[in-house]
């Protein structure tokens, strides 16, 4: 490709980067298939592809500079003919990815659904129409104009292509991932059983796909990325490999919730164990015939969990009883303490593969300045939020005292709200009549929205959580579950994500311990609303 085709595909790609976030966007896109006789291959190669789960697909043909057509014959401006018409080519390229589709879904389920094509001029101001009998309207030739707002012209080519287009289903999305982007496949969001609305087709960043290559060849790795930086994602996406390898893959992490979440993602995956670390203690030690007593003190709880705990299921690695994994991959690492490594070593069988992903500006439950990874390596760095819009993402740095991030996957969302009151009689009012507007005039489900809070609802002191009386609440964190609200702790919703998050109860105390704030904030994908005392002085 010509310096100047690579730069007409850069203007095309910064333009669509700003898309909602239910479009998904595939960049040099490689196909092979067999020529009509079955004599070798025709191999090709689409310049970008378009996607949006309730409209279908369009493939594009990227050309640099001006063009001419003379009697049907496209020309480059050097005067050079080419050898077909961009449109033919684009044409080309979408036979191609519909004989592939027809490979994985059947030929009829793959019929039913709109794949297109069009041209995108990102060099010129196209004046006139299209020539002679190449496309339906003008519609499937973009030019310079599109680059600015591209989504409208987008959907002008789904509605003259297909205007009742069938709406993609999950099992064809993965299909497609898998057909489009097969390095990446697995690099899909965290969170589970919500509506296409909130389940865009991410693609991986090249960051991300670069950090997957080298958690391929690495047999030791430390990644570290900030809230949204698709660290759970890639810890999901190793442990399937491994475990296609027929290794055998402990994936651990500190939360009960997202454990659940993680088994959930892995379920239909032999060979992995998720389980949250004190689960692992106890379970290790009992098979050992160690006894695992939960002291009743809090005081004595507090050390248990931090110290003897590890101490069992070290004791009970030693006995040989126990299974002995050969990749051992830890989650949400900044919540483990120096002691709980040495435990967890002990559980590797000989040579076993290490990988660590963490963020030091989510320790919860140990110190930072303290906090140690469990080897000493460079760590390769994400720092490109995927789950955050830019106001979101931007609200919870400040909100936390936190590192700002680089970049973000979607520039363009709705602000956070922060509604202040003078007492937590007065936030559950607020509450309620928030919780009515979302899922009355605002048109959300209860499973899109999460209330978090640094204190359990059921503490004396949490007032608020008489505005939740509003709609049916769960305490399960795990998963949406239809027609409930979830409802619990920053720290119990570590690791998961929402598309709506209220982060309610925030007083003095909180402002003391940022970092609940910043993993309370970074936990919502669209919308964010802070319910905080006035005395507090947050703004989000």
């Amino acid at each position: 490709m010509t310096q100047n085709g690579v730069r007409a595909e850069a203007r095309v790609a910064q333009s669509l980067v700003h898309l909602p976030l239910l479009w998904g966007i595939f960049h040099t896109v490689e196909w092979r298939c067999l020529h009509e006789d079955r004599r070798g291959e025709a191999i090709g190669e689409a310049d970008v592809v378009v996607f949006h789960p309730h409209h279908g697909l369009i493939v594009f043909e990227i050309k640099a500079g001006a063009v001419q057509v003379q009697d049907g014959q496209w020309f480059y401006a050097s005067g050079l003919a080419m050898k077909q018409s961009p449109f033919a080519q684009a044409r080309r390229n979408r036979y191609a990815l519909i004989d592939k589709l027809r490979q994985r879904l059947g030929r009829d389920a793959a019929d039913a659904l709109t794949v297109t094509h069009a041209v995108w001029f990102p060099d010129v101001l196209w004046k006139g129409s299209v020539p002679g009998t190449e496309a339906p309207s003008r519609a499937f030739l973009l030019d310079r104009a599109a680059l600015t707002d591209p989504a409208p012209a987008l959907l002008r080519i789904f509605r003259e292509a297909a205007p009742n287009a069938q709406p993609w289903t999950r099992a064809q999305q993965h299909a497609l991932k898998e057909l489009l982007a097969p390095d990446c496949q697995q690099l899909v969001p965290l969170a589970t059983h919500v509506d296409d609305a909130a389940h865009a087709l991410h693609q991986a960043t090249e960051q991300q796909v670069a950090v997957l290559r080298m958690l391929r060849s690495q047999p030791r790795l430390l990644v570290e990325g900030g809230a949204g930086t698709g660290k759970t994602v890639l810890a999901v996406a190793l442990a399937r490999e491994h475990a296609a390898l027929g290794r055998s893959v402990l994936l651990t992490c500190f939360n009960k919730a997202l454990a659940q979440a993680l088994t959930a993602l892995l379920a239909d995956v032999p060979g992995v164990t998720v389980q949250p670390f004190h689960e692992l203690a106890r379970t290790q030690a009992l098979a050992a015939g160690l006894a695992y007593e939960v002291p009743t003190d809090s005081r004595e709880q507090g050390l248990f969990f931090n110290e003897r705990s590890a101490e069992l299921l070290l004791q009970a690695a030693e006995t040989g009883s126990g299974a002995r994994y050969d990749t051992v991959i830890v989650d949400e690492a900044a919540d483990f303490a120096a002691t709980w490594w040495v435990a967890l070593e002990a559980l590797g069988a000989p040579h076993f593969s290490w990988y660590c992903f963490y963020d030091r500006q989510q320790c919860l439950f140990q110190s930072t300045d303290q906090w140690e990874p469990p080897f000493t390596a460079s760590p390769m760095v994400l720092d490109a939020n995927l789950r955050n819009t830019r106001p979101i993402g931007e609200a919870a740095a400040r909100m936390g005292r936190c590192a700002m991030p680089p970049t973000f996957r979607v520039d363009h969302g709705v602000p956070p709200t922060a509604l202040q009151s003078s007492d937590f009689a007065q936030m559950a009012v607020q509450l309620r009549t928030l919780l009515r507007e979302l899922l009355g005039n605002q048109g959300l489900r209860p499973e899109q929205i999460v209330v978090l809070s640094p204190y359990r609802r059921d503490n004396a002191a949490s007032a608020w959580a008489a505005g939740l009386d509003a709609c049916p609440t769960t305490d399960a964190l795990a998963a949406p579950l239809p027609g409930l609200v979830r409802v619990g702790t920053v720290q119990g919703f570590k690791g998961l994500e929402s598309d709506v998050v209220v982060l309610v109860g925030i007083d003095l105390r909180c402002m003391r311990h940022p970092a609940n704030l910043y993993v309370g904030a970074s936990r919502a994908r669209a919308a964010l609303y802070v319910l905080a005392l006035a005395d507090a002085g947050l703004a989000a």
